[in-house]
Order: structure tokens, then C-alpha cells, then sequence
């Protein structure tokens, strides 16, 4: 997509601010592995944003740890919550100091809205700090889920296996990279690319086998147990919460891998939902038609959760899908994505 003339910026000084945050096996390279014209990283910096990516916690590009090395089960103790309450507000003031401006804006897709949600409905000083936030594809209420695949895994209750697991990686990148090895080759690609669809994000009509040999060089990005199965016990649990990690009320009988229980973490046999209506940051959304895991029905209790007047804005595309947001070459969205942020960007700096 050329972004010459209305969207291209070459001008000197200071840039509104936008943060990616990528979804679930993931990382900030899925908002830059295409052409300079097809990723967004790039489309946004052209159009004269100052840019930043963030990376979930032990992924490819973000595994350091001072007290743990990744072979630790310990080093695994992440998901949602670390990433929404301790790492995205970090990530946020770091380029807000750097940048010296006031706010930015926080593009999602799939989990990276989850952990706005989580960060913005918990900590009320950083709606202040957020000009909007745009969903793409999010992600919140699994009781309207419906990747196959993904669903059934979560019904089969790994969350239970994940709170007790001695193996705290899903995906091992190191692990899997040699099984996946032969989807880089073109011709097998295409049978790489309906295997994606089916097991993970449901089909596409964008994404061909070109992409797929792309896409393979840097996914899966690991993840942890811990992720996994919190997103497991909200999909089982049948209550339509967003919650935090639920630890189990059982304290007296904790396994060398269950460090606590919901009591002694939360003060509640339950874990704490997160409260939408918290959040006073302007949300838009940006859907897929064809997206069977952020449906049209996760959306529309997302929206009516929120406060009045913090939805912002709707964008519906026709035959979009899951993944088509961040992998599809053509970018069909990213025109309205960056009249949003262009928007909301006076007052930022």
C-alpha cells in the first residue's frame, strides 16, 4: 500500500505515539515480516507515527529474566496478568519518556487487546496516559469462541494440566522449528497454510502459501503454559468472566508448582474480574466477518460492558479473518486505522 502524499510524513520533530501489542504465539515481528508497504509497523511509520512494538514476556525477542533461566518452571509464572498489570504499563511510560510526549495510542490484535483491557479497567491513571486504543480482532469472551480446534482444546481442561505441569512452554519455538522447517518451501506451504487455519486461527481468504513461507521464519513465538490455561479456565468456566488467573481455593494442599492459591493472592476464593467499565479511554473495533475467534458476539458484550461513550468507533470487514489483520499483504484496514489514530493524535504530544 503506498502511503505517498495524505498519510506520508517526512517532516522533522516530534510524532504522535502508537505501541503494537501482538496477539497469542505471537511477537512485534508479525506487525513487521511483510513488504515496507504491507506491515503495519512500517505503513504507520510512513504515514509520520512515532512507533513502538512490545513483546509478551518470553517470547522470541523478549526472554531475559534476572532470576531464572527458561528451563525453570518459575520462569513460565506469566500471562494476562503480568502482562497487563506489570509489563504493558511499563512499555507504555518507557515510550511515553523517550518520545516526551503526553499520551499514545495502543493498536491490539487478538490478546494485545485483552492486556489493554486488563491494564486500562485496573489502573485508572493510565486511561490518561492512552489517546484510544484500536482492537483489531479482540479477543475477551471465549464463551463465543469458535476455532474448532482451539475450543476443544480448552474443553479438554488443559488449564489443569498447565497449573501442574513441570513444562511451562507451549510451542517451543526451538522445539517445533525443525517440524515446521519444510512449511518454508513454497510447495509445501499450501498444506502448511490450511494446517495453520484449521488447528489455530480459522481460514483465511488473504493469506496465500507466499505468506505462509514468511510467516513460518518467526512463528510460533512461544508461549507460556500459564497463558494457555488461563485462557482455558475462562472458556470452561461458564460464568462469561474476564477475570485474573484463578489459582484454585484449595490452600492447603499446594504442589511445588502451584505457589498459591486465590485466598492468599486475591483475599477471595475467586479470582477478581476485570471490569470494563473502568476503562474511560476512547475503543475502537476493528472486525473480520469470517473471525471465528474474535466473533461478532465477544465484541458486542465487550461494548456493552464499557462505560457509556468509550466506545469510539466500528469497522467491519467482509471476508476478513483472525489473522488477516496482521499477515494479509493488501492491509485493507490499515487506511481506516490510521484516520483513527491520526484523530485522536492532536494533544498527545
Amino acid at each position: 500500500m503506498d502511503m505517498e502524499g495524505k498519510y506520508r510524513n517526512s517532516q522533522p520533530g516530534p510524532r504522535p505515539v502508537v505501541l503494537l501489542h501482538h496477539g497469542i504465539t505471537l511477537s512485534s515481528a508479525c506487525f513487521a515480516l511483510l513488504n515496507a508497504n504491507e506491515s503495519m509497523a512500517y505503513i504507520l511509520a510512513d504515514a509520520g507515527f512515532d512507533v513502538w512494538m512490545a513483546n509478551t514476556r518470553s517470547n522470541t525477542f523478549s526472554r531475559g529474566n534476572y532470576n531464572y533461566s527458561h528451563r525453570q518452571s518459575e520462569y513460565w509464572y506469566h500471562s494476562i496478568d503480568e502482562y497487563g498489570l506489570i509489563d504493558l504499563p511499563a512499555q507504555v511510560n518507557a515510550a511515553l519518556q523517550v518520545a516526551g510526549a503526553k499520551k499514545l495510542a495502543i493498536v491490539g490484535h487478538s490478546q494485545g487487546c485483552s492486556v489493554a483491557y486488563a491494564m486500562l479497567s485496573t489502573m485508572p491513571e493510565m486511561n490518561g496516559r492512552v489517546s484510544v486504543v484500536a482492537h483489531l480482532g479482540p479477543v475477551v469472551f471465549l464463551d463465543y469462541f469458535r476455532a474448532p480446534f482451539m475450543k476443544a482444546m480448552g474443553e479438554m481442561r488443559n488449564d489443569l494440566y498447565a497449573r501442574t505441569a513441570k513444562i511451562g512452554e507451549f510451542l517451543w519455538y526451538r522445539f517445533v522449528a525443525p517440524y515446521i522447517d519444510v512449511c518454508r518451501d513454497y510447495y509445501n506451504s499450501e498444506l502448511c497454510t490450511a494446517a495453520l487455519n484449521l488447528i489455530f486461527f480459522g481460514p483465511s481468504m488473504f493469506i496465500t502459501p507466499d505468506e505462509t513461507a514468511v510467516i513460518f521464519k518467526t512463528w510460533p513465538a512461544s508461549v507460556s503454559m500459564r497463558n494457555v490455561g488461563h485462557w482455558a479456565q475462562m472458556l470452561t468456566d461458564g460464568q462469561l468472566r474476564f477475570q485474573r488467573y484463578d489459582f484454585g481455593s484449595n490452600c492447603g494442599n499446594l504442589t511445588n508448582h502451584e505457589e498459591t492459591c486465590n485466598q492468599h493472592r486475591y483475599g477471595s476464593m475467586q479470582p477478581p474480574e476485570y471490569d470494563l467499565s473502568k476503562v474511560t479511554a476512547p475503543q475502537a473495533f476493528f472486525a473480520g466477518e469470517l473471525d471465528l475467534m474474535a466473533t461478532t458476539e465477544d465484541m458486542l458484550e465487550q461494548q456493552r460492558r464499557l462505560a457509556p461513550g468509550v466506545h469510539a468507533a466500528d469497522y467491519i470487514y467482509q471476508s476478513y479473518s483472525h489473522m488477516d489483520f496482521v499477515w494479509d499483504r493488501s492491509a485493507r484496514h490499515a487506511l481506516d486505522l490510521v484516520d483513527l489514530l491520526f484523530r485522536y493524535a492532536p494533544g498527545t504530544l
